[in-house]
């Protein structure tokens, strides 16, 4: 399968995009700055900025599915996520892409019961733009003609020594490792049990 990855410079990004390659797709890396990522056999690097729909939609062409693991530009950034993932969901609908795999957040819409006071804390507060912005980027992605799933995550680390995952709707999260989120993200290309659905992970 030829999958692209938005995001594809960033921590989960990365991660993505060298298990891609490991389950034996060939991989996409786009980004603003992905000359910095190592050429390898089966990635193509393809530099542009997701605010260019002309430049994603060229970039999308040809390709069986696209990963979007776009992160906020600062805490005060209501609308990277969304005017971002619009972008990639026109070029996707627009070139029959039939795979959309998107990365959000636990805390959103009916998963606020799945996360911990402090990440309720946290989204009421300092997150409380990246949480907004994560809401409409969900509703882009619903409206998509393809097969999407929305993957919202438990907080992020590198530092877990487990690299499990839990995908449930009504169990409690925690943290999450990015290698294993990333995993998921990768699974999904073939695996349709959430096809446009949501689905909340932790480990």
């Amino acid at each position: 399968m030829r999958v692209i990855i938005f995001g594809a410079t960033g921590k989960t990004g990365q991660h993505a995009t060298r298990q891609a390659l490991s389950a034996g797709h060939e991989a996409t890396a786009f980004g603003r700055s992905v000359g910095k990522l190592s050429v390898e056999s089966g990635l193509t690097l393809r530099q542009g900025d997701v605010f260019e729909a002309e430049t994603v939609s060229d970039a999308v062409a040809g390709h069986d599915a696209a990963i979007v693991c776009l992160g906020s530009a600062n805490l005060k950034d209501r609308s990277t996520l969304t005017r971002g993932t619009e972008h990639i969901v026109h070029a996707v609908d627009r070139h029959g892409v039939g795979r959309l795999v998107v990365v959000s957040a636990a805390g959103v819409g009916d998963s606020w019961s799945q996360v911990p006071w402090s990440s309720k804390l946290m989204f009421r507060t300092m997150l409380r733009n990246v949480l907004a912005d994560h809401r409409t980027q969900e509703d882009v992605v619903r409206a998509s003609t393809a097969d999407w799933t929305i993957v919202r995550a438990a907080v992020l680390s590198d530092k877990l020594d487990r690299r499990t995952v839990s995908a449930s709707n009504t169990n409690k999260t925690g943290r999450i490792h990015r290698a294993a989120l990333a995993g998921f993200l990768v699974s999904q290309l073939d695996d349709g049990s959430y096809n446009r659905q949501t689905i909340t992970v932790t480990s």
